[in-house]
């Protein structure tokens, strides 16, 4: 039986959630946090934050601190502190016992963390890499957070990501063992959270009364790639060998191909290019299918060839977190008819309209 766990007053954390991002950490974090004496706080960065209160100490209080300053014993001992006391605050304010932090890039840094932090635990989710791929080029869309360029990166270098970020953990993990390793799957966890819940509060040191497991009964799970990926972004995934030799490690099913496609990847198969993807959109609209719709549109621009078409059909739908994405791909466009299809998506978002013809230079009348 493992030993339950006290609160931080030891000197450290006593957990970390980890996994490759948009595996579900996310999800995770908000389920830990019902439970009444635990607090995961949400990317605090523990890491980075030890090393630059370690930092500050080792340049002697000079003007710079990098994130490769020397860091003395003592440096250390200042941020492992400085980690401490975190805690502790984040304990008080929210009344709980048991402190943990999620942040995804752990993955990758669980060999320095488990070194600064000895006692502590770590829970590792992992989620299909397809699926990971799939919700990574959607968020790149819909949210800013993770948008830095105007293209996202393809499917080959999401998945090349997700497997050295997931090998990195599991790999490490042996080393660590049951008592402070623990890996579920998101699936696991979207298809019986209750039980699943229940595994990972006891590695936790903690019970999962009725109440708890009544509140969490319920997780909403996304569409799975069968559903958004094609065929030409599920090969790009496939050449990968590091993905695709994880992915038949771990267990998934493997990826079908043009030949063997199953029904719910039927939709996509003959659509290659932007233009084709654009036609496959507006005859979706003309159907009345807005589910289908967006997606078409988003993927005639969101690769190196754009049909500003899309764009502007993205565009007529103002609402949705996908027309800023179509926005910026359109706001050098010299065209009147993307310059005015820019002005009446300003104005539908709150600008005044004659300063969002002004803006993009519409004349005339509407």
């Amino acid at each position: 039986m493992l030993p339950r766990v006290t609160n931080a007053s030891n000197g450290e954390p006593r957990f970390f959630v980890m996994g490759a991002g948009r595996s579900g950490t996310s999800l995770l974090q908000r389920i830990l946090c019902r439970h009444p004496r635990l607090h995961c706080s949400h990317e605090l960065r523990l890491l980075e934050l030890v090393v630059l209160a370690g930092a500050l100490v080792d340049v002697d209080g000079g003007p710079e601190v990098k994130e490769d300053a020397a860091r003395s014993p003592f440096g250390l001992e200042v941020g492992r502190t400085f980690a401490h006391l975190l805690a502790e605050e984040q304990l008080t304010f929210h009344g709980r016992e048991v402190y943990g932090d999620k942040y995804p890039p752990y993955c990758e840094q669980i060999h320095i963390l488990d070194r600064l932090f000895p006692h502590a635990r770590f829970v590792h989710i992992v989620r299909d890499g397809r699926d990971v791929v799939s919700s990574a080029l959607q968020a790149f869309v819909a949210n800013r957070g993770w948008r830095r360029l105007t293209e996202p990166p393809g499917p080959n270098r999401l998945a090349e990501s997700w497997a050295r970020a997931v090998r990195h953990a599991r790999e490490y993990g042996k080393r660590l063992g049951p008592a402070r390793y623990l890996e579920l799957r998101y699936e696991e966890l979207a298809r019986d959270p209750g039980a699943t819940m229940t595994e990972v509060f006891r590695f936790l040191g903690l019970e999962l009364d009725p109440a708890l497991a009544a509140s969490v009964s319920e997780v909403e799970r996304g569409k799975t790639w069968r559903e958004t990926l094609s065929l030409g972004e599920l090969a790009e995934i496939e050449r990968s060998r590091n993905a695709s030799d994880l992915l038949a490690e771990l267990g998934y099913p493997p990826t079908p191909n043009e030949a063997d496609a199953e029904a719910g990847l039927a939709w996509t198969r003959g659509i290659e290019g932007s233009a084709a993807w654009y036609e496959r959109g507006a005859r979706a609209r003309a159907e009345g299918d807005e589910r289908i719709a967006p997606t078409c549109f988003v993927r005639a621009i969101r690769g190196p060839q754009k049909d500003a078409r899309a764009a502007r059909a993205l565009l007529d739908s103002p609402t949705r977190a996908e027309s800023l994405f179509a926005a910026l791909h359109l706001r050098g466009e010299r065209e009147l008819d993307s310059r005015a299809a820019l002005a009446r998506w300003a104005e539908a978002r709150g600008l005044d309209r004659a300063a969002a013809r002004a803006l993009f230079a519409v004349e005339g009348k509407a």
